[in-house]
């Protein structure tokens, strides 16, 4: 059965012509509109469903509509009903390197999650989490491969950006024809130890490895103006090396 929704999740925001921002003020997901179908990209947690059920109905579409999930990276707050749109039918791609973040789902708390509980802000973040499901995300075992620099055969034609860092498989995917940038946990635009909104940054202690995360900006740089799409805060629109710098 679906998970009940989560009392935050009502954000229904267009941020792009076809580009929707969902979930709730912590933790994004997103839906593209093409003339080929849906493409949801990352899937916030078990909670969030119930939202992306109401949007298709208001959208006058249904869950056939939906031609993929595109996940940035396997971290249980980006796969929470990824395995829900599984057992649908929908095919969940995510980068090789983080395929084995999906098949060991759920996952215990990380040191660096207990180590910064004592912040306020970032309890509010914890209690968000536990109260939308993290521990009840479902492992995905068929998933299709993202490899680098491939544009993926599904609606809205995503490029795949290789970002290693916050997780060896992180990526961006980059929509050309509408100048954006989702971008996962590769660089995000709030502080979630201080629970507020930031200029774009990385996501420091929550990176698995963080001299990678820094280095790998580098792989998004030189794509001019863009919007900025992150996992976690609100959309930035700017030159996308003027981002990188920022966050450097």
């Amino acid at each position: 059965m679906p998970p009940a929704a989560s009392a935050d999740a009502t954000r229904d925001s267009e941020v792009v012509d076809g580009v929707h921002r969902l979930g709730t003020d912590r933790i994004n997901w997103y839906v593209v509109e093409a003339d080929a179908g849906l493409t949801v990209v990352d899937a916030g947690l078990p909670a969030h469903y119930p939202q992306l059920a109401a949007w298709l109905d208001r959208r006058g579409y249904d869950l056939d509509d939906v031609g993929a999930l595109v996940l940035t990276h396997g971290d249980a707050d980006h796969a929470g009903f990824a395995g829900l749109l599984a057992d649908r039918g929908v095919p969940v791609y995510c980068h090789a390197h983080d395929h084995h973040h999906l098949r060991d789902l759920p996952h215990g708390p990380p040191g660096w999650f207990l180590r910064n509980l004592w912040r306020p802000g970032f309890l509010r973040y914890v209690l968000e989490m536990l109260r939308d499901g993290i521990r009840d995300v479902d492992a995905v075992t068929t998933i299709e491969p993202m490899p680098d620099g491939d544009v993926l055969p599904v609606p809205g034609s995503p490029r795949v950006i290789h970002a290693p860092g916050h997780t060896p498989g992180s990526c961006a995917l980059y929509l050309a024809d509408r100048d954006v940038l989702v971008c996962g946990d590769a660089i995000v635009t709030r502080d979630i130890y201080r629970d507020r909104e930031s200029d774009p940054r990385l996501m420091g202690a929550a990176d698995e490895d963080h001299e990678t995360a820094r280095a790998s900006l580098g792989a998004l740089a030189g794509l001019g103006r863009v919007t900025l799409l992150p996992g976690h805060g609100d959309p930035w629109r700017g030159d996308v090396d003027a981002a990188l710098d920022g966050a450097r």
